[in-house]
């Protein structure tokens, strides 16, 4: 049987341009986007790891900057074979519990631990399983609220200091009063020349104890205050 020329027999098709021309846009369009995700990836201001069900394969440099390891360090690892993971792992028993299981996708969770670099860091993080082509990922990005957690945590020492000072001021109201109440009534019942200086000595300081009295309770509006734009932040953040 001989088989037609396509060179001399008009009715077979030649190559279509519109089609080469669609092929050529989907290669471009297809390297536009693998250009995009990895810039993304590469720039993006907050940590990214990728992995699966073996272990990682990939992280960002965020990711890298943040706890001093690179991807090279850590490929194929186990969450609970990270070096902080390994040597404190009741910091990443929430992490490894959302890695393994896809019931937890996308649920948000904290992670601390101390970088390589000694250095104490709190991401809030987010697992998010993807299954391609019958391959089940975890796509995980965190953020990091090191810094908004320091800030609670001087806070709350900052409210419990004044708490304490408000105790003692309440203390020491209590023991100017107290004595002050008892040279007054002696002053009054004992008439004689040095009764109105006492007199007023005693007014006097009865009036600095009701200026304090005064700044008492103007402390504890700021500390109800404080107090209550505390919690107000921590469950900001925490629903952020």
């Amino acid at each position: 049987m001989t088989l037609p020329n396509p060179e001399n027999n008009g009715s077979i098709n030649k190559t279509n341009p519109d089609r080469c021309h669609l092929l050529d846009r989907v290669k471009k369009q297809t390297l536009a986007s693998d250009i995009r995700w990895g810039t993304l990836f590469r720039e993006v201001a907050d940590p990214i790891i990728i992995g699966d069900e073996e272990g990682i394969l990939v992280c960002n440099p965020c990711f890298e900057k943040l706890t001093g390891l690179t991807s090279e360090q850590i490929l194929g690892y186990q969450i609970s074979h990270l070096p902080m993971c390994h040597s404190h792992p009741e910091d990443c028993s929430l992490f490894i519990t959302y890695w393994k299981d896809s019931t937890y996708s996308g649920k948000r969770f904290s992670w601390s631990f101390t970088s390589t670099h000694n250095k104490k860091i709190v991401l809030d993080m987010q697992i998010v399983f993807v299954t391609i082509e019958g391959n089940t990922f975890r796509f995980c990005i965190g953020r990091d609220i090191t810094r908004e957690t320091e800030l609670i945590e001087e806070q709350e020492i900052s409210l419990r200091q004044i708490d304490k000072n408000m105790a003692q001021l309440a203390a020491l109201n209590d023991e100017i009063r107290n004595p002050l109440t008892l040279i007054a009534m002696s002053a009054g019942v004992n008439p004689g020349p040095e009764q109105t200086k006492i007199l007023e000595g005693v007014h006097m300081i009865n009036s600095l104890v009701d200026r304090l009295d005064q700044g008492f309770t103007e402390s504890e509006k700021v500390r109800k205050f404080l107090k209550r734009t505390i919690h107000d932040f921590g469950t900001a953040l925490d629903e952020e």
